[in-house]
């Protein structure tokens, strides 16, 4: 039997019924996220956002949390694999608050890679509701670019359509590849490729492309497209060892999800377990991931003994624990599998909740004293470090207080400040961010440098005295050494994991405007600021940070503390800036 997406017709066309993703398979999205190499990030964004297409999506607590996480390693991450698919996961279930700005500084930082360009611009249209010109400093792209990736997140109504021009033979390689996306999200348009001709057509003539990632493409787009059939491919399934690897991935994937002739489908998943390259067996065990009918267990139980790759095996164990109630040997499999490679176990729960095989696996986990990777029960609530229970995962944020109040200058109060900060963090209620704040009092410039690589902060604070373009530290005696800003701001450049700056100082921003390159996000004033203005900032910004907001958001937050507070000149004279760090 094969499995089918649950869709509901309304007014002629198809809409997914919504349903919410377990917690189990939450747990393991956000465990890969967090923690896998790139291509098990890549690979968990790609099925997050799968789901999100076939009609389930996030509760609101995971949704949050999963808005923060992706946010949080956008502008840090390297591989553009993964950039790209976390700008697809946020064009699904992003908020314009949370994530506009960070996807506009991925979309900045990424300029020259036309893919994260496009993946980008279709999360801001959903975010802006089409309304591109409502994004500050929003690029100048190719038009046809700019309406294909809003087409793929917005209705077409919505959209302004100038510049939209498609022609196969003449058109960039970038503007195809977003025209096959578009198609295989369904958010195509009548005759979008041609205007004399249906999609399928020009699909299958793209299937033929010179470039094989636009072939790759099309190939996709009949697997995703719920119009479309294996007429419109053009290439056979004989000829698949002929095709480049990439193409080759797909076409196995489409073959064993989708052809009708069970004994031609088993020749091709036979055929492809013997392919020499990984990237195509797995392409061939995501297509056998939710589907099964009599037979397909001869090919599939001696694949899993006889393959070398860790990821193709653990597919193809997901698919046993999918199906081991359609198929005893399957669950016969699975327990073996357990038994012999316990790290599986977590993976395989997921995919047999509900089933009678979960509480064997459960039962015979406690029996034998197997733990799982984290030493937890496998329970899916304990699951992956806590991971399923989103609404109570409290994540650390890590702060290094450096506070410097020279003899020979005006006295400050930075311990009032650093107890202040700690009498509101404790009085915070369901904290969703553990904000843990090391203090490095009387701190010199020879402290300096030790104290931020010892601690390794998300945020570095700086409570102190500056001036333009310097700060105020101590010296042996404790009397004023000055520090440049580009010094302050190469530091921080070379210790590279530094998400935020925040200097509560006189005359800071034009440090900040030094640091801003570097960093996620940097606080700095443009005037001389007021003491107890400085103490009242610093308590509601981090008490907004443990509540698991953005800095924007806390930022926000601390200058609306100090209006409410009657202290708008003083607010007004705090500046924040964005700006991708040089990874």
């Amino acid at each position: 039997m094969d499995a089918s997406h649950p869709r509901r017709l309304l007014r002629g066309r198809y809409r997914p019924v919504v349903a919410t993703i377990s917690d189990g398979q939450t747990a393991l999205i956000r465990f890969e996220i967090e923690n896998g190499s790139p291509s098990r990030k890549k690979g968990a964004l790609q099925d997050l956002t799968k789901l999100y297409r076939v009609g389930q999506q996030l509760n609101s607590e995971a949704g949050n949390a999963f808005e923060r996480i992706i946010c949080g390693s956008l502008l840090r991450e390297n591989d553009r694999k993964v950039v790209r698919w976390g700008l697809n996961a946020l064009a699904r279930f992003g908020t314009r608050q949370g994530s506009g700005s960070y996807v506009g500084l991925a979309m900045r930082k990424f300029e020259e890679d036309p893919e994260i360009v496009g993946a980008a611009v279709a999360a801001l249209s959903r975010l802006y509701d089409g309304q591109l010109d409502m994004v500050a400093d929003f690029p100048s792209i190719d038009p046809a670019i700019r309406v294909l990736a809003s087409m793929q997140t917005t209705d077409p109504h919505k959209i302004d359509m100038t510049g939209l021009s498609i022609d196969i033979d003449k058109s960039d390689k970038e503007v195809l590849k977003l025209a096959l996306l578009t198609v295989g999200l369904n958010r195509d348009i009548k005759n979008l490729l041609h205007p004399r001709h249906r999609n399928g057509e020009i699909v299958r003539q793209l299937c033929q492309h010179d470039d094989r990632i636009v072939r790759q493409y099309a190939v996709w787009s009949v697997m995703e497209n719920r119009w479309l059939t294996l007429g419109d491919l053009g290439i056979s399934f004989e000829a698949i060892e002929g095709q480049p690897v990439n193409v080759q991935a797909k076409l196995y994937q489409l073959a064993a999800e989708r052809h009708p002739d069970a004994r031609f489908r088993t020749r091709i998943i036979h055929q492809g377990t013997y392919s020499d390259h990984a990237e195509a067996r797995i392409g061939l065990a995501k297509g056998i991931s939710n589907s099964f009918y009599d037979g397909l267990e001869e090919v599939t139980l001696g694949w899993y003994d006889s393959d070398e790759d860790d990821e193709v095996k653990a597919l193809v164990a997901e698919h046993f624990a999918k199906f081991s109630e359609d198929c005893r040997p399957y669950a016969d499999k699975v327990m073996a599998i357990v038994e012999a490679n316990p790290k599986l176990l977590d993976r395989l729960m997921v995919r047999v909740e509900g089933k009678e095989l979960y509480g064997k696996l459960q039962d015979k986990d406690l029996k034998s004293g197997m733990k799982d990777m984290f030493g937890t029960s496998p329970d899916l609530e304990t699951m992956f470090r806590q991971a399923a229970d989103l609404s109570k995962k409290v994540e650390t944020m890590k702060v290094l207080f450096l506070a410097a109040n020279p003899l020979d200058q005006q006295t400050l109060k930075p311990d009032r400040e650093a107890n202040d900060l700690k009498a509101q963090l404790a009085a915070v209620r369901d904290a969703k961010v553990k904000v843990d704040v090391e203090h490095a009092w009387a701190i010199r410039v020879e402290q300096l440098q030790a104290e931020v690589l010892n601690f390794q902060p998300d945020v570095v604070h700086f409570s102190g005295h500056g001036d333009v373009g310097l700060l105020v530290f101590e010296d042996a005696a404790g009397n004023t050494t000055e520090v440049s800003g580009e010094s302050i701001a190469r530091l921080i450049e070379l210790v590279g994991s530094v998400r935020c700056v925040v200097l509560n100082a006189c005359f800071s921003d034009s440090i900040s405007k030094l640091i801003a390159s570097h960093v996620e996000a940097v606080i700095g004033c443009d005037d001389t600021i007021d003491d107890e203005a400085a103490i009242m900032f610093t308590r509601a910004f981090y008490r907004a940070l443990s509540h698991g907001v953005t800095f924007e958001q806390a930022y926000n937050l601390a200058r609306n503390e100090l209006d409410l507070h009657g202290e708008k000149g003083e607010s007004e004279k705090y500046k924040l800036l964005f700006s991708p760090p040089l990874n």
